[in-house]
Order: structure tokens, then sequence, then C-alpha cells
């Protein structure tokens, strides 16, 4: 099964908050992950200043350009795992929050979902 993880970092963090202790720890995790099958997809994502929301509740398209001052959580980035189930997937996201938390980032905020249809290959 397939699983998205939705990373939101602490409103705070900037990049230069980021230790490199964190990137040295994370490229064997990820390396090692991927090569399991565990670690499907991975990314960082822009800052929300960058991004756009297109919504289509008043039947009209509208695109809005960010940031977006109502947010109070900008998703940061994003995993997905391949897992037996929800606890091998929770496991994997800890050990992710636990790199983290070891480098000085406690705050980190991870949802763990499963992917349900869709086009998963």
């Amino acid at each position: 099964m397939r699983y998205f993880m939705s990373i939101i970092p602490p409103a705070d963090l900037k990049p230069e908050d980021i230790s490199q202790g964190l990137m040295d720890a994370m490229g064997p995790w990820m390396d090692s992950r991927i090569a399991s099958g565990a670690l499907i997809s991975t990314g960082g994502l822009k800052g929300a200043e960058e991004g756009r929301r297109l919504s289509g509740h008043t039947g009209t398209i509208i695109v809005t350009d960010g940031p977006f001052s109502e947010t109070k959580e900008v998703l940061g980035g994003y995993a997905v795992f391949e897992a037996p189930d929800m606890d091998a997937a929770a496991a994997l996201a800890g050990e992710f929050m636990q790199m983290h938390i070891d480098n000085g980032i406690p705050g980190l905020v991870l949802e763990l979902r499963e992917i349900a249809g869709g086009a998963n290959f």
C-alpha cells in the first residue's frame, strides 16, 4: 500500500536553520529506503510566496498568487512510502521525524495518509 506523508515545518523555520548534520543524515537514509522500495518519492517545496492557489467554488476558476495569508500551516515537502500497513508507514515517518529532532528541528509535524485509488505505479 502507498502512503503520502505531508511535511509541515515549524512556521518560523528558515533555510539557514537546516543543519549540515540533517542533510548528511538524510542522504543515506533516503538512499537506503529507496533501495529497499519503501521510499517511492520525496521532495521539498518552494515557499508559499512562489505558489498559486486555484479555487472553483464560485463556478469560475480563480487563481491567486501566494503567499496565502489565511494559511496557518504551510506544506514544506512530501514523501510517498510503500509499506504493508499504516504501522509500517508510521515507523518510516517516525525515523524521518527522529532525524529532524536529532538535528535541532523538534517542531516538525508529519501527516500520514493512505493513498486511496488514483494512478499508483
